[in-house]
């Protein structure tokens, strides 16, 4: 089986890209979110994707590889949710799906809200 992330050459990444561009819309469609924009970020554990649904709504969608578990994915978002309710920091937190799961099957799908998105984008990526 081919790592969903593999790439050799450049011709190769801007095919994982354009895959990843498919998988990130098709996530998008699980979840209950008017989007306007789809931006993407960077590639490297993860491939990052900015959606914007209106200028103070913005999420994170997160493609992760398979160097990741699930449960991997979930202990972080435990945490982030338990440090989003201590109050004492501004952390994103994550968004369930239509069918109410934050984290979907391989490639894994990681949607997070973003408060104060020019706060968290430097610590998110």
């Amino acid at each position: 089986m081919i790592s969903f992330f593999r790439f050799d050459t450049n011709e190769e990444k801007h095919a994982l890209l354009d895959r990843a561009r498919n998988v990130a819309l098709t996530a998008i469609q699980r979840y209950e979110i008017a989007w306007e924009m789809i931006q993407f970020i960077q590639l490297s554990d993860t491939i990052t994707y900015k959606l914007e649904a209106t200028p103070q709504e913005r999420y994170l969608l997160r493609i992760h590889s398979d160097r990741c578990s699930r449960d991997e994915i979930a202990s972080e978002l435990a945490f982030l949710q338990m440090l989003h309710y201590s109050n004492e920091l501004m952390v994103p937190t994550g968004v369930a799906s239509k069918v109410g799961s934050s984290i979907k099957q391989r490639p894994i799908r990681l949607m997070l809200k973003l408060p104060g998105w020019s706060e968290m984008l430097i610590h998110m990526v």
